[in-house]
């Protein structure tokens, strides 16, 4: 009977495996396809993690190439997807570098460039679905770092950029308004990117203006308000400075009451001039390096308008570093305290003016009439309540290399999509 028992036991076991057999045949080639999608699945988001990584840095790379006002910031940027392991034409990739995106939160806008990558990827499970190949796209934007900032709300003047056969150039240097623009007859602001919080008025566009701003972005702050200020001792090295028809070598120091120049050669040296009651400079020279000019009151002086007129040369830059005592990259820096008023307390007029350096004027306005050309070999940024532009071309740059910081206002710039 035992042995009975055990044939019948198998007997029962052998007949219950003959049905599970044919269950695994067919499950089995399912679990094992459900697998190989999974890894296929899991292989293509790395990889576009990875392309995604690249476009980043591809974008950036151009940005950057662009801020230091070089032509080839395509192969910059180019060259910064294949560090990154994506070489454009190899392994079915397309790297794509485009100033004004197509798509997303900064579609239209020429102050953005935009990196793509496009590429076919083979698969190994997932080729009994789509053929074995699956087309991966990856985008990423960097706003260009501005040039300009125009802060003012319209308290001072109606228009914060007014141009009057005026212009502005800029080809990867923005500029940033927050209120509205006017061009009179027939100002250009060729290739140059303009934001403005404002809405548009077509009727303030009176010449051409290319390309077309782009309206209704967020107010801007002062980028520089983190700057520290220089500030007024109370002691005077010099009061009423004035020299006409000669030929002088001035110091850093306290100007109180001004300087007035005439007629005049005059050479700056490194450092910090802290000049109260403003100043006047008349078909004069004036030459130097590693110079700031801090506009204030003080020394039985108020807040005064600085004013280069009647044919000078003003041949002016910014310094490096802090040596000196001096602030990196600003020439020009006006007390964040100035009584504002309606008029333009900072006028350059019929005078030639260069120089590397930011024309810091928070809460002061920038008139140019007739200046030709106002610029700079490497970099001219601007932050004012306004300017008024009156027959001169004001061409901004933004090679900021030079600095030992870098660019002051790069927070202002970066990955943004």
């Amino acid at each position: 009977m035992r042995s009975h028992l055990v044939l019948v036991h198998v007997t029962r076991c052998m007949s219950g495996g003959s049905a599970v057999l044919p269950f695994f045949a067919i499950v089995l080639p399912v679990m094992i396809l459900f697998c190989g999608l999974v890894l296929d699945l899991s292989m293509l988001q790395l990889k576009t993690l990875q392309m995604q990584t690249a476009a980043d840095a591809a974008a950036v790379g151009a940005e950057l190439e662009a801020e230091r006002g070089a032509g080839d910031w395509v192969s910059q940027g180019t060259a910064d997807a294949a560090i990154n392991g994506f070489t454009n034409g190899s392994k079915g990739l397309t790297v794509t570098l485009a100033q004004l995106p197509t798509s997303g939160p900064y579609a239209g806008r020429y102050d953005t460039l935009q990196a793509s990558l496009t590429q076919q990827v083979s698969t190994i499970f997932m080729g009994a679905l789509n053929g074995g190949t699956v087309t991966l796209r990856t985008q990423a934007a960097a706003l260009m770092t501005p040039c300009v900032y125009l802060t003012g709300t319209g308290a001072l003047q109606t228009y914060s950029l007014d141009l009057f056969s005026g212009s502005f150039d800029g080809n990867t240097c923005p500029i940033n308004i927050n209120t509205s623009v006017r061009v009179q007859s027939n100002g250009n602001t060729a290739t140059v990117a303009m934001n403005v919080a404002g809405a548009s008025s077509s009727s303030s566009m009176g010449g051409f203006v290319y390309p077309a701003p782009h309206y209704n972005v967020p107010l801007i702050a002062d980028p520089l308000a983190a700057t520290v200020s220089p500030s007024f001792n109370g002691s005077c090295n010099h009061t009423s400075y004035s020299l006409s028809g000669g030929t002088a070598t001035l110091s850093p120091g306290n100007y109180c009451k001004g300087i007035t120049l005439t007629n005049s050669t005059v050479v700056l040296n490194p450092g910090l001039y802290i000049i109260t009651g403003g100043a006047t400079w008349n078909n004069s020279s004036v030459s130097g390096s590693g110079i700031t000019l801090f506009f204030t009151q003080g020394g039985g002086a108020s807040y005064g308008k600085f004013t280069i007129a009647n044919a000078s040369t003003v041949t002016l830059s910014a310094p490096n570093d802090t040596s000196n005592g001096t602030i990196p990259g600003i020439l020009v820096f006006a007390d964040r305290h100035w009584v504002t008023t309606d008029a333009q307390d900072f006028a350059l007029e019929n005078s030639s003016i260069q120089g590397d350096g930011i024309w810091y004027l928070p809460g002061a306005g920038l008139y140019l009439s007739t200046c030709g050309t106002f610029t700079s070999p490497h970099y001219l940024g601007i932050v004012a309540d306004n300017i008024y532009s009156g027959g001169t071309i004001i061409n901004v740059m933004n090679n900021y290399s030079y600095l030992a910081g870098g660019n002051p206002f790069r927070l202002q710039g970066g990955l943004v999509q």
